[in-house]
């Protein structure tokens, strides 16, 4: 694809960058605002970044035989912003570990994984919502020994509601490979290929073939409602009737065991596909089991499989690329593994298993 890069003024901006997100593919415009980038088939997030200007988003799809002009609008600064809450280091200190543990994760990958500029973020709680908000005027920078990059994330929206235990991270990547003698190591080809196999691309990519099964998954519809037996408990203490026993449980779930055909789970018009599902469905990823991470934060004796759950905003259609990518990813909800797995074991959208 090409195009240019322009100001309010149609006056061209020199060496912006320009980016798909999630991806290793870059361009920086010339001195005429231009650009050109060798695209993979699909659809993309472009991304485009200029000093003293505000970022630019810009959805694409690879076939569309385009000349893209693109205007960037002049940065502004956000009242807002000017607006600091002291907060003291103890404190600071806490937010950024509990940022750490929801945005890099918490396993092997996270250990290996650190943001270079942690002193750009600033964070915010408020105690009337319970909600922690983190922001950073600049990109962080992320350095992944783990996995062979270093990425400049740019932190969209970033928040902790703790009255609903629900956390949502935001963000555009540009993602480089960090150099060697035999880039990329042995080392990184193999934790690659660890992050990548039971991810959830891996397992949007196994839709998208139909390959589910053959990958190493089973699907099954999972049944959620709520429990009559805790009814029942709450009119009894409203009633102030003595209670014995445990609390039972305010919803109840369990699994349909029966084989999902690809039908309910997406659709196909034309040469696309889309998820399209409702309710919940449970994942288990039968290749590889639970990290003692992952063991010992959920108090797990025993590893099993692999374990996660799935289910669509508001039941909207997403639709999904060959490569395992996702549109709009703020659509799909994933609890259990795929909720647990962050940043620090993300790769590149053009990753290809080797």
């Amino acid at each position: 694809m090409k195009g240019i890069v322009e100001d309010e003024n149609s006056k061209p901006i020199a060496q912006a960058i320009v980016y798909v997100d999630g991806s290793t593919i870059k361009s920086n415009t010339n001195n005429q605002g231009e650009f050109t980038l060798d695209l993979p088939n699909g659809q993309y997030n472009l991304i485009v970044r200029a000093d003293l200007f505000e970022n630019f988003i810009l959805g694409i799809n690879s076939l569309d035989n385009k000349y893209y002009t693109i205007k960037l609008e002049p940065e502004v600064i956000n009242l807002q912003e000017t607006t600091v809450q002291v907060i003291s280091k103890a404190d600071w200190l806490y937010y950024y570990n509990t940022f750490l543990k929801l945005f890099l994760g918490s396993d092997k990958a996270s250990q290996q994984t650190k943001i270079i500029n942690s002193k750009d973020l600033r964070f915010r709680y408020d105690k009337q919502s319970k909600v922690l908000t983190a922001t950073s005027k600049n990109p962080l920078i992320i350095s992944n020994d783990y996995l062979g990059y270093d990425i400049e994330y740019d932190l969209i929206d970033f928040n902790v509601n703790y009255q609903t235990n629900y956390a949502l991270t935001l963000g555009t990547a540009l993602f480089t490979e960090k150099k060697t003698k035999s880039s990329p190591s042995k080392k990184w080809i193999k934790n690659r290929e660890k992050a990548y196999l039971g991810s959830i691309n891996h397992f949007i990519k196994s839709i998208y073939d139909n390959q589910l099964e053959e990958n190493g998954y089973e699907v099954k519809r999972l049944i959620r409602k709520e429990n009559p037996e805790y009814e029942k408990f709450k009119n009894e203490i409203a009633l102030s009737k003595k209670i014995d026993g445990k609390v039972p449980p305010k919803i109840i779930s369990y699994l349909i065991n029966q084989k999902v055909p690809y039908d309910s789970l997406k659709i196909i018009n034309g040469k696309n596909q889309f998820l399209n599902f409702k309710g919940f469905y449970a994942i288990e990823y039968k290749k590889e089991k639970q990290d003692t991470e992952y063991l010992k934060q959920n108090n797990l004796l025993f590893a099993g499989n692999q374990f996660s759950i799935i289910s669509l905003n508001d039941e909207k259609l997403l639709k999904i690329e060959e490569n395992g990518s996702y549109y709009h990813p703020i659509n799909l909800i994933v609890e259990g593994y795929f909720s647990w797995e962050k940043i620090a074991n993300l790769l590149p959208v053009n990753y290809k298993l080797e």
